[in-house]
């Protein structure tokens, strides 16, 4: 195995702030849209509104993990296929996608409407918050199915490189949701029903927003899968079997504390619970932004055999996490604010969830950073490392809050902190231990594979003449060094030189400063080739085509690049996540 990286973090870490400021937004418009139905009943209807709602709260939760059993490997598997330019797998995937959430969807919401007395049978052990955690989940179950299309279409267009598209969409929805509060909780007097009405409108103004979108301007398009059907749906459950199993344990999860807390504590201790589980959903709108990023950028990264990237990308991904929790921390210790926030007027329960709230508040780093590890897991193909993290999250945190809560002395919020430590510690041990098993060929914080499978070039380039040149010859170098045909080296170093010395011509002076990246992988099936940049959108694929019918003009400076496209047809081109991203392939002729 050759290794050659000189490679920086410019480019990868450009690509996920791109991506994640704009998915943190749509978590948060999402979640604050929620979190708004919350307050509102809070303030309106009262406390015992806030609880019931909470109650059926793991029942949003299946839907969710719906969404998620169906879309999220797909997205994967849509990532990596950009990635190495297969549109018509794009097209299939999509497809199968799309028809599978509609129809079973529609099944699962039909379900719960039917038998909805009898979930809140057996979710509530509290007769005075019943019959409004049925008139929630009833009317909220009518339209879950809009709420798994409109989570799959989300990751669909921001895994197209339209992140900042999908922010509108569900600013837009969060903006519907807040008017239809007004109108149902407030104005009809409709109480929770309308906290349900609300959230639906969101769904439905997101479903309608990137129908459009994706209709007319993105990569995917609607295929019939045909045999492949089967196939790309069993994969995709494979794929989306850890998240899914990961969202499912946090409904479980909180519908085994909702019973420990209210046996413990009654139902004051559950209003407690009700408004610490709002903030850690709050920190979960940034873990969720980040990990769409990571299944995104990263799915592409795999789909480009870039696993330096790939470990970049991981590693900027927990430094961001724990700067954004940190900001959920500083507001819960802000004497006062979040119990006025969810309609706390007496003086005793806000210095009261005040405390609760500081203790709570030790968990959530801890928490984040082991949900960050955890899909990194996945992302490399760990799924049992995923699956089995997941799992000790739910029973660690579950059982030593049941644990803390039997001790004299001791209050059960200090078991939320005490649980998510271990399950850290758990992931951190057993990294390091295969990672030494695997004699450091995997990392020994994410199990990142260290190297590819052949000869890997990796090199951060700046705009300066000097500096293309050297990494022309250190391409040339190692090019030599490895197993492609003589043929197809020369064809790649020619094609590379002219694109390389187009982006340092006409880069601009906002990105002159920083660098473009060139990966390089050879193996003996080909070489593949990825190059980016974040100058200004410019697709040299379509100005090689143009350059004939440009002769005399200023187009016509772009001819060299008419030679790229014609010496190598496997070439793309795709403006995503704020880069110029083109991807070559050529295959070897023994392959």
């Amino acid at each position: 195995m050759k290794q050659l990286q000189t490679r920086n973090s410019f480019i990868v870490s450009k690509a996920l702030k791109n991506f994640v400021f704009a998915a943190v937004l749509t978590a948060a418009a999402a979640q604050l849209a929620h979190t708004a139905d919350s307050m509102i009943v809070g303030h309106i209807v009262g406390p015992d509104a806030v609880s019931a709602i909470n109650l059926v709260l793991p029942l949003v939760e299946v839907l969710n993990c719906m969404g998620f059993l169906i879309c999220f490997g797909a997205n994967a598997m849509c990532a990596q296929a950009i990635g190495s330019g297969d549109k018509k797998r794009v097209a299939k995937v999509f497809s199968s996608t799309i028809l599978t959430v509609m129809t079973l969807g529609l099944a699962v919401s039909l379900a719960i409407c039917l038998f909805s007395y009898q979930i809140v049978d057996i979710m509530s052990d509290e007769p005075r918050l019943d019959q409004m955690a049925y008139d929630y989940i009833h009317t909220y179950a009518m339209g879950g199915w809009l709420q798994m299309l409109s989570y799959g279409l989300c990751l669909f267009a921001a895994t197209d490189g339209r992140p900042r598209m999908v922010t509108r969409a569900v600013v837009l929805g969060a903006l519907g949701n807040g008017l239809a509060d007004v109108l149902f909780i407030w104005l009809l007097d409709m109480g929770v029903k309308g906290a349900a009405i609300g959230s639906l409108t969101m769904f439905v103004v997101n479903v309608l927003f990137l129908a459009n979108y994706l209709r007319r301007s993105s990569s995917y398009r609607l295929a019939w899968p045909g045999k492949d059907f089967f196939s790309i749906f069993g994969h995709n459950i494979r794929e989306g079997a850890p998240v899914t199993l990961s969202n499912s344990l946090m409904a479980v999860t909180i519908m085994l504390l909702n019973h420990i807390v209210l046996t413990y504590l009654g139902a004051d201790g559950l209003f407690l619970w009700s408004v610490c589980l709002q903030m850690l959903l709050l920190t979960y709108v940034f873990i969720d932004g980040l990990i769409e990023s990571l299944f995104a950028v990263g799915g592409i990264l795999v789909g480009e055999r870039d696993l330096r990237g790939l470990q970049i990308l991981v590693r900027q991904a927990l430094i961001i996490i724990c700067s954004l929790v940190a900001v959920v921390i500083v507001l819960m210790y802000i004497p006062g604010l979040v119990g006025m926030l969810f309609g706390v007027t007496d003086p005793a329960l806000s210095a009261e969830l005040d405390r609760v709230l500081r203790i709570f508040a030790l968990m959530l780093i801890p928490f984040a950073v082991s949900q960050i590890l955890l899909n990194a897991y996945q992302l490399v193909g760990h799924q049992v490392a995923s699956a089995v993290t997941a799992t000790l999250q739910t029973v660690f945190m579950v059982v030593m809050v049941w644990v803390v809560a039997e001790v004299e002395g001791i209050e059960l919020w200090w078991g939320f902190a005490i649980g998510c430590m271990l399950v850290l510690l758990s992931q951190l041990l057993f990294t390091f231990v295969s990672s030494r098993m695997a004699r450091g060929e995997v990392s020994s914080l994410t199990l990142i594979p260290q190297t590819n499978k052949g000869y890997t070039f990796d090199r951060s380039v700046t705009y300066q003449p000097d500096d293309v040149y050297a990494a022309l010859n250190e391409m040339d170098a190692f090019l030599k060094s490895t197993v492609a045909d003589h043929s197809v080296r020369f064809e790649v170093n020619l094609c590379c030189e002219e694109l390389m010395t187009n982006i340092a011509s006409f880069t601009t002076s906002r990105v002159a400063s920083h660098s473009f990246d060139v990966h390089i992988c050879v193996n003996d099936e080909g070489i593949y080739v990825t190059i980016k940049d974040a100058g200004r959108p410019f697709d040299p694929i379509r100005a090689g085509k143009m350059a004939d019918a440009n002769i005399g003009t200023k187009e016509h400076e772009h001819l060299g690049l008419r030679l790229v496209t014609n010496i190598i047809p496997d070439i793309t081109y795709k403006y995503m996540y704020g880069q110029n991203t083109v991807f070559i392939y050529r295959k070897s002729p023994s392959a």
